[in-house]
């Protein structure tokens, strides 16, 4: 898409966020929210942020060289649950996902944005390896106009979003993103994997041919691109997105240890209520 038809798409994303500032009810009320969706589209609008709004390094210029993008998914479901999917195939043919699961917590009074905190990422290739990589993020994500077929979104920083629902996004087992473990397994073939291309580029290096020693340098290259895409589940976070981060951890950690709190004093004052009924009188 050249710089002229994405300023376009842009402005016609405004005048629709211009309608959807009249919607009712608000996003947050309306039941068109929760579903799964597709990310049509992703801009970095007005805000001038670098890289990809939508799949991190994966979506950067290595990472789609690399991690051939297949899918790129967004779900918002019942009662606060969030889920991102970015589908890929490494070196164009192994298949794989990275996912983030995370909870929705609303943000200010206008009912249509939120603060998802999410997990750290799960890597899977192959549909069997797993590995859980990177720490805990958060966004902040204003929807600017819902019907029943799209829903726009905005971050923070201006970013703008397209999601389409349903299709395909309906059949990515949004749900279960983010459930998957890491495996003794997973890990292991992960590290061999880079182990592998260190030796095998230091085979080739020690040969002292001038073409294997430039293969050698490539083989490494090659390694360094992957973990470089890879690192912390291919997040991308300035100083001021980590602070937010912190911070909704924290906040999420204070509110779960309340809930705690109440559960146990609830279950407690049921005990003491059952031990403390009088007994029923004898029939004569």
């Amino acid at each position: 898409m050249t710089p002229e038809q994405r300023a376009h798409v842009d402005g016609l994303l405004e005048r629709l966020e211009a309608m959807g500032s009249a919607q009712q009810p608000r996003p947050l009320e309306n039941p068109l929210l929760w579903g799964n969706y597709n990310v049509a589209y992703t801009s970095v609008g007005r805000s001038g942020q670098q890289g990809e709004p939508a799949g991190g390094r994966f979506r950067g210029r290595i990472g789609r060289a690399l991690f051939r993008t297949a899918g790129l998914f967004q779900s918002v479901l019942k009662p606060d649950l969030a889920t991102n999917k970015v589908e890929f195939k490494l070196f164009g043919c192994l298949p794989g996902y990275v996912g983030l699961r995370g909870r929705v917590m609303p943000v200010g009074e206008q009912g249509d944005t939120v603060q998802v905190l999410f997990e750290p990422p799960v890597l899977t290739v192959a549909d069997k390896l797993h590995l859980r990589i990177g720490g805990f993020s958060s966004v902040v994500l204003s929807t600017t106009y819902l019907d029943e077929r799209v829903r726009l979104g905005k971050g923070s920083r201006g970013s703008l979003f397209v999601f389409t629902r349903g299709g395909r996004a309906d059949e990515a087992g949004m749900d279960q993103v983010g459930l998957e473990r890491t495996s003794l397994t997973a890990a292991a073939v992960f590290g061999a994997f880079f182990v592998s291309l260190f030796l095998a580029g230091a085979a080739l290096w020690v040969s002292g041919n001038p073409g294997l020693k430039a293969a050698a340098l490539l083989v490494w290259l090659l390694g360094a691109a992957v973990g470089g895409v890879v690192r912390q589940g291919g997040l991308v976070m300035d100083r001021d997105e980590r602070r937010m981060a912190d911070e909704a951890q924290a906040a999420m950690e204070r509110w779960q240890k309340r809930k705690e709190q109440q559960q146990q004093q609830q279950a407690e004052g049921q005990k003491e209520g059952g031990s403390g009924a009088a007994p029923a009188p004898a029939s004569a």
